[in-house]
């Protein structure tokens, strides 16, 4: 099995389970479903290409492979219950493009536009999958460990990100500038960033992996590009005082605080 052949078969994986989820939104008249489990196609791909490679015999499974693929396994179950806001906003032109296309009865471009979203979806995560297809030595190396650090770092930010809304949740603050927002405005992206940063890294000692670092730029490209910006003219709408935080705080890091 070739390359395209694998990864074709893993898209139309992810894409007929992207259908599935948005059918039954459409049945229920609710988005829901699709913002809690939009990120589970992803999941089911990922245990497709899994049992692709050991049905086909592609490679063994190495140590790199095993660890990637759990912890963006761990991030997938969490996401789940994780992201509600950040979904909405990325989800929000499709969902109002689909209303659209449903009141107008436009089936065709209906699942032309959900085979856009898949792909998009798919692309952000051809890092892990590339790891899936052949996947190196066994034996970690340096740049593994690299990239283990890079994925922990990201993690320990969500984290104490995360911590730091909950801490805020009572305050009658329209936005967050204490903790890790003193230093970012986006620490929670960039702990994202810095997790994904490090599955890319570790998708380096695959075998011809080279291409999907495509993906992780097409991801920095909409958490930053587009999410971000939405974000913060979400948050300025609603509190003038934003807009002051935001010239005095870096949209990624800085390690001083004015």
């Amino acid at each position: 099995m070739s390359n395209f052949e694998f990864l074709l078969v893993l898209f139309s994986v992810n894409s007929i389970v992207l259908i599935g989820i948005i059918l039954r939104c459409i049945r229920r008249k609710s988005p829901r479903t699709l913002v809690k489990f939009f990120f589970l196609p992803i999941l089911f791909s990922l245990v497709a290409s899994w049992f692709i490679q050991n049905y086909a015999q592609l490679s063994e499974v190495s140590n790199r492979q095993f660890f990637g693929n759990l912890l963006l396994t761990i991030w997938l179950l969490k996401s789940f219950n994780s992201y509600k806001s950040f979904k909405t906003l990325l989800l929000e032109e499709f969902l109002s493009s689909l209303r659209v296309m449903i009141k107008d009865k436009k089936f065709f471009k209906i699942i032309i536009l959900v085979l856009k979203i898949s792909f998009m979806q798919f692309l952000c995560f051809c890092s892990v999958f590339s790891m899936n297809y052949l996947s190196g030595y066994s034996t970690l190396g340096l740049i593994d460990f690299f990239g283990f650090f890079i994925c922990f770092s990201g993690i320990l930010l969500e984290l104490i990100s995360e911590k730091e809304i909950r801490n805020n949740i009572s305050t009658t603050s329209k936005f967050i500038s204490s903790g890790p927002w003193a230093y970012s405005r986006h620490p929670d992206l960039l702990g994202m960033s810095l997790f994904f940063c490090g599955l890319q890294v570790l998708s380096f000692g695959a075998v011809g992996s080279e291409w999907s670092i495509i993906g992780f730029l097409v991801f920095v490209y909409i958490i930053y590009g587009k999410l971000a910006p939405k974000i913060e003219h979400k948050i300025a709408s609603k509190s003038p005082e934003y807009i002051s935080y935001r010239e005095s705080v870096p949209k990624l890091l800085t390690f001083y605080k004015k």
